[in-house]
């Protein structure tokens, strides 16, 4: 993301005679110039505003032509760098007679940014050797000037020209770059691609409807569950129920299968302020070919990790709820079971920008976080643990809280290395995100939005 830039206004100075060229007898006068505001290349031109004490007519004129220029009071960007803008009264004679010496002049200083431009890369979620050991690659930059491909993991993947090159197994990072010219800022965009995953699920089967739902289905053949639930909703207890829940909570699967939607719409109208309230948001997947867990014992199917590192999935979260700051817990439930339940390892996640974004998200920041009971086994708090791993990006998406997140990760290292234990000894059968604190204090048209978005293959690499 790129920040704007934040212009510095020089102070508007008043006084008589010390104009340009004008007269400089009369009453003194001063120019109140409205700062233009920083400004971005492309963007058109920009109509200034001054006044001065007199009444009498301002001009304009730039001091710094190469960067922008000034056609009356249309000021056009033409350049990145420091733009000054004057303006002047001359003094004269006002509609009263009144005599008013020339203006000191005021100028406004803005620096003068290029025009951001969004690249749009696409690359396949995961690739397997056994079927290709060359990728063709394709991405275009929103200012039409040319892309270029670079590995950010050279033992994994390399790239020649516009070819992605596999060289073994684990997360192929690939940026797509535009370097931008005068006119345009350079943008990068990064995906990752898992080469020989461990695949969880890739696409769903069709199914939409009102409501939460446990009928739907991976193309895989694993069994989904869909639960957007509100108490303001009388949807029933940790159920939308498709004729109470109204078009306030649904679910939605693309026309082509490749993502999935939980959408928990709440009305203001709905929550009682003082009254009690809850409501969560969470989409639930298992593996391929699995659509339960063995009430009896072990549940046998699942994916096995052996030297796979990351879970890698492409999530949204709509803008009001990145907004709010609300984060996704993770969870992966293996197939490990003792006291009649699964054991839960969990992490969290929080958005760095709205709408989807790749993540590979490290199997190291799993904690278990309930062990049903298993000797041995450390456990860390989900509510006092996990769900206070602070937010890692700064308000523009950069990582630059990311030593204080692992801070917090290092509290329950036992946990984690627990967690490394069992996923070594057992088998992932379900994958979940689950949005714990929805969205209740930004609202648009009334309504707080709260939407889950799973986009493409979830994978372990």
């Amino acid at each position: 993301m790129t920040a704007l830039a934040v212009g510095a206004m020089l102070a508007a100075c008043g006084g008589g005679g010390g104009g340009s060229g004008g007269n400089s007898e009369g009453r003194l006068q001063v120019i109140n110039f409205k700062y233009p505001g920083g400004g971005m290349l492309l963007s058109g031109p920009t109509t200034l505003s001054a006044s001065a004490s007199s009444g009498l007519p301002v001009s304009f004129r730039s001091g710094t032509p190469t960067t922008c220029t000034v056609a009356g009071d249309q000021l056009t960007l033409v350049a990145a760098g420091e733009c000054l803008v004057i303006a002047s009264q001359a003094g004269g004679a006002g509609t009263d007679g009144v005599k008013w010496a020339a203006a000191d002049d005021t100028s406004q200083l803005f620096n003068v940014l290029k025009h951001t431009q969004e690249v749009s890369f696409t690359p396949p979620d995961y690739v397997l050797s056994s079927a290709t050991a060359s990728v063709p690659l394709s991405a275009t930059a929103s200012s039409g000037l040319p892309v270029t491909f670079s590995s950010d993991t050279p033992t994994v993947c390399t790239i020649d020209g516009s070819n992605l090159k596999l060289l073994g197994k684990g997360s192929c990072a690939v940026s797509a770059a535009q370097s931008g010219n005068d006119t345009y800022a350079a943008q990068t965009t990064q995906r990752f691609i898992a080469v020989d995953p461990l695949v969880v699920a890739d696409g769903f089967a069709p199914g939409s409807g009102r409501g939460s739902s446990n009928g739907l289905s991976t193309k895989q053949g694993g069994g989904v569950t869909v639960n957007p639930w509100g108490s303001p909703l009388n949807a029933g207890w940790e159920w939308c129920d498709a004729n109470a829940g109204g078009d306030w909570c649904y679910r939605s699967v693309s026309d082509d299968g490749s993502s999935l939607t939980s959408a928990l719409h709440l009305p203001d109208s709905k929550w009682t302020p003082g009254g009690w309230q809850y409501s969560f948001n969470r989409i639930e997947i298992f593996a391929p070919g699995v659509t339960g867990f063995n009430s009896s014992g072990d549940t046998t199917g699942g994916l096995q990790v052996t030297t796979e590192k990351a879970l890698g999935f492409t999530l949204g979260v709509n803008a009001n709820l990145y907004t709010a700051a609300k984060p996704i817990v993770v969870h992966l439930d293996l197939g490990k079971r003792n006291n009649g339940c699964n054991v839960t390892l969990s992490t969290l996640i929080w958005a760095p920008a709205p709408g989807l974004i790749s993540y590979a998200v490290p199997l190291s920041n799993f904690a278990v976080t309930d062990s049903c009971g298993l000797s041995g086994v450390t456990t860390a708090s989900l509510d006092n643990d996990v769900r206070t791993l602070p937010n890692p990006f700064d308000g523009s998406g950069q990582p630059t809280n990311a030593a204080a997140f692992a801070a917090a990760l290092d509290k329950f290292a036992a946990a984690r290395t627990s967690a490394t234990t069992l996923l070594q000894s057992s088998n992932v059968v379900r994958a979940r995100f689950y949005l714990m604190d929805v969205n209740t204090t930004l609202k648009t048209d009334g309504i707080y939005a709260s939407d889950l978005t799973i986009k493409g293959a979830i994978t372990i690499q």
